[in-house]
């Protein structure tokens, strides 16, 4: 079925946001409760020794040595617990945020899977790569942050509690800075995420840059365009960094405004105390306590700023994953009750079919096409006369926007995706290898052949005798995008490929079309074997490899359907298709002339 267009970039609300998030930390409850556990404890140690202080001083006065010295031993243990709880505390917490990463990024994944064409079309690589690096690692601070937003208002309560035991008075001068420190904190991250949302994008310009022109170093160099790129990367960096410079300095003035409003609750402090304590109503003790219980609190107003800024940040990339991948609903996925295809015969019928990727700007027009079981059909035309696009409605690459398409009957938008394509085979004009063995090239469609079985697709295939002439032989290893086999070699690995998988209907995009004469002819030597029995699409762009399909299919620009029959039928009505054909075989014939000339 249809889906709804794609949403794009429209934000979620704060409050959804953060649903989402603890789902996902809830996930890993256990080790998320000990870390903070042990945060909170060590924040009640600490504010237990300051508020001893006073007692400390108190025994040192009245000569108690003997106290003391067992209070600095105290002391010591304390700060050992407080050493393994904080310990316990990072590595728990960071735990979570490595594994809630992992999760997110596995979900990221695993949508991304599920998602059309389209979708890749309209969003670039570099932008995809970024969500999945810059935008999850943010996201990860969110298990770290964790110790804050429940650890700091814990910290908050704990020494507020110590202080009111030791002068309610000087506590209310210390809460009188409160308001202007949330005051400034409100401020001062109020666009933080925003602007943290524009950095990201920017991240994702440099990310496509770098994507763009390291998948394409031959055409760079051809050009000489290796300044003018390194120039284009230098801009898009330096727009990169220029808004992360602006996050870094609105939440750098953070820190030293909170420090200068605390340091103005510490002199009042100071002040009120050192009065109590020449009055004889406070003795110093207790003044030195309350002075380093406050500091305490002075740092974790600080922190809950830093939060803040943080926690801004992490939203805002939260909010482009959420909204511009994880909630895009595919257009292409199952109907409710959608039921597998069972084994095809492979006749196909494009029923007054209609499609546009852009709504009022056909690329197909009323398309009716019947294909029977076994038939090589081929499909012709100018660039832009729809040919690629209708082979795509075959194995519901995009769904029709009017008509239907069927297989042996059945309107394929009531089967199930995997059980129509799994009995499909293409083999693309620019064929994709992947990184690993040719062995696991050959069996992508059908991993748990037998080797036997990898070895007859390859023989029917033509490249067993270049497989076996290598020193690791099928676990020979294939770089990144099959650069370190020849273009004729790839082809013939991905009609290997197609072999194993035994598809029911074959579709060939011009799979000839940019090897030389010789390479050519054994490839075309292994399509023939892959062709036989099978109802196969062919996508010709030169029309000298289609003169012995069963039926040739000539569109025109729109999409309509200008001609069809066998080539004999269309060079005798001296159409369309006659005269393409024609003004290649002259083009054909001037190029041959013009090699023997140079020879």
């Amino acid at each position: 079925m249809s889906a709804p267009a794609p949403r794009n970039g429209s934000s979620l609300s704060p409050v959804e946001i953060r649903r989402r998030l603890l789902g996902y930390l809830a996930q890993y409850r256990f080790p998320l409760i000990g870390g903070l556990v042990a945060g909170t404890t060590v924040a009640s140690i600490q504010g237990w020794i300051m508020k001893q202080i006073s007692v400390y001083i108190e025994s040192l006065n009245r000569g108690n040595v003997g106290t003391l010295a067992w209070v600095c031993v105290g002391v010591v243990g304390l700060y050992a617990v407080m050493g393994v709880l904080k310990y316990a505390q990072n590595v728990l917490l960071a735990t979570v945020a490595q594994r809630v990463g992992v999760r997110i990024r596995r979900d990221i994944y695993a949508h991304l899977q599920t998602l059309s064409l389209a979708y890749f079309h309209q969003r670039r690589t570099g932008a995809l790569m970024s969500a999945l690096t810059n935008d999850v690692a943010k996201l990860q601070n969110a298990a770290m942050m964790m110790k804050e937003i429940v650890a700091t208002p814990l910290q908050l309560v704990i020494y507020l509690g110590f202080m009111i035991s030791i002068s309610w008075q000087m506590t209310f001068f210390t809460l009188l800075v409160v308001p202007f420190i949330a005051v400034a904190i409100q401020r001062l991250t109020r666009r933080l995420r925003r602007i943290s949302q524009t950095t990201q994008e920017r991240l994702a310009d440099v990310s496509a840059v770098m994507e763009e022109t390291i998948s394409a170093p031959r055409i760079v160099r051809a050009f000489v365009a290796e300044d003018r790129e390194l120039k284009r990367f230098e801009t898009v960096s330096d727009l990169a960094v220029n808004s992360q410079l602006k996050v870094v300095r609105r939440s750098g003035r953070l820190g030293p405004i909170v420090d200068v409003i605390g340091a103005a609750g510490v002199s009042a402090i100071l002040f009120f105390g050192g009065q109590q304590v020449v009055a004889q109503q406070m003795n110093s003790g207790s003044l030195i306590a309350f002075i380093g219980i406050a500091s305490l609190v002075a740092n974790a107003a600080n922190g809950m700023g830093n939060l803040k800024a943080g926690w801004e940040e992490m939203m805002g990339a939260a909010d482009r994953i959420f909204s511009e991948i994880l909630d895009v609903t595919p257009d292409i996925r199952d109907a409710p009750g959608a039921k597998d295809l069972p084994t095809i015969q492979g006749r196909i019928e494009f029923d007054r079919v209609e499609f546009a990727y852009v709504p009022g700007i056909p690329v197909l027009s009323g398309i009716d096409l019947t294909i029977e079981p076994g038939q090589v059909v081929a499909l012709v035309g100018e660039t832009g006369a729809g040919k690629t696009t209708l082979a795509d409605l075959v194995p519901r690459f995009y769904d029709p926007t009017g008509g239907a398409v069927r297989v042996d009957g059945v309107d394929l938008r009531t089967v199930t995706v995997a059980s129509l394509r799994r009995q499909i085979g293409i083999v693309p004009q620019d064929t994709l290898l992947f990184s690993g063995t040719i062995r696991d090239n050959i069996a992508y469609g059908r991993p748990e052949a037998t080797d036997a079985e990898v070895a007859e697709a390859a023989r029917a295939a033509n490249i067993a005798p270049f497989i076996e002439s290598l020193p690791d032989g099928y676990a020979s290893r294939i770089a990144e995008r099959g650069a370190s086999v020849s273009g004729g070699q790839r082809q013939r690995i991905a009609i290997a490929r197609a072999l194993l998988a035994d598809p029911r209907i074959l579709i060939l995009d011009e799979a000839t079309s940019a090897l030389d004469a010789a390479t050519e002819a054994m490839v075309q030597e292994a399509l023939e074997r892959l062709m036989k029995g099978r109802t196969t699409l062919l996508i010709a762009h030169r029309l000298s490899t289609i003169v012995n399909a069963d039926k040739i299919v000539v569109l025109k620009r729109g999409g309509c359907i200008a001609e069809m029959g066998t080539h004999a039928e269309l060079m005798a009505r001296n159409g369309v298709y006659a005269a393409l054909f024609e003004t290649q075989r002259r083009s054909a014939a001037i190029g041959s002339e013009t090699s023997e000339g140079a020879a």
